[in-house]
């Protein structure tokens, strides 16, 4: 009886061994976590502010160069628009649907 109750000690002892191995190792997997996420973020944060700068200075470039709208582009975009519709016309008409202009 004496063996049987050391064995059940023993084996409760393992049992509390294990779990507090294993609440180590959860302790240590969420302190990683922590660590690879605090990171990324600022990895995030780095990579966001390099765009912003980035960008803002295109922007600066960009407008530096004076460009403005091209009074041409307006009359090429009215030419397409034209196109586009006769287009739609001779594809209705050739397939034999009626045009609704």
């Amino acid at each position: 009886m004496a063996r049987v109750l050391d064995a059940e000690r023993a084996a409760r002892a393992a049992v509390e061994a294990s779990q507090r191995e294993a609440e180590s190792i959860r302790a240590d997997a969420r302190a990683r976590e922590k660590s690879i996420a605090e990171r990324a973020a600022a990895r995030i944060a780095a990579l966001r502010t390099g765009t912003a700068e980035r960008r803002a200075a295109r922007l600066a470039a960009i407008e530096a160069e004076g460009v403005g709208p091209d009074p041409q582009a307006a009359q090429d975009e009215a030419a397409q628009a034209r196109l586009a519709s006769a287009v739609a016309r001779l594809a209705d008409e050739l397939i034999g649907r009626e045009s609704a202009e």
